[in-house]
């Protein structure tokens, strides 16, 4: 028998990285944030998918899991290796893929910070989101987008760090192009 799947309402947040301060995305011992190499995607993958089964604030959310996000991260770490990993020693606890050129109305954040939950409330996704913001900005961006569920501690407590500001989700593609017809 399969586990029912809900829809999923997300919210999107969007950051003006002009305004983000230097020095973002700094652990401490016994923790090092690194780039993750491209031999290392399934490792991403991993991470990222045993960080969404495992958090509460995702439950009954397994078809978005599967069908959206694991996509996304793999779609984004096949253009380019733009994944970023915390180590705790030799094991990876933490990963966060982010896409430099989003299609239209896409997040540049795709897999958003994922942490073990073993290691939550440790600080680890404010820092790996900084970091990842702090990437995007080195590339040359100056807003970022990203989603995750409304009124969840993600939403309350994570996204709104660096200046993170809740916006309007954008139209469906599909939406907007039936108006342009009917104009």
């Amino acid at each position: 028998m399969s586990i029912q799947s809900r829809p999923v309402e997300l919210q999107r947040f969007l950051w003006d990285l002009k305004q983000l301060p230097e020095g973002v995305g700094e652990l401490s011992t016994p923790f090092v944030l690194r780039s993750a190499s491209e031999q290392e995607a399934d490792e991403a993958l991993s991470i990222i998918q045993a960080s969404y089964n495992l958090d509460p604030e995702w439950s009954g959310c397994a078809s978005h899991i599967k069908d959206t996000v694991l996509p996304g991260v793999m779609k984004t770490l096949a253009k380019e290796p733009t994944c970023l990993f915390v180590q705790h020693g030799n094991r990876i606890i933490a990963a966060s893929v982010y896409d430099c050129e989003p299609e239209d109305g896409g997040v540049h954040l795709v897999s958003g910070p994922c942490v073990l939950s073993e290691y939550c409330s440790r600080g680890i996704g404010g820092a790996l989101l900084g970091a990842t913001l702090g990437a995007l900005r080195s590339r040359g961006l100056t807003e970022v987008a990203g989603q995750t569920k409304p009124k969840g501690p993600s939403a309350k407590y994570l996204f709104t760090k660096f200046g993170g500001k809740a916006a309007a989700n954008p139209a469906p593609a599909a939406a907007e192009a039936e108006e342009a017809d009917a104009a």
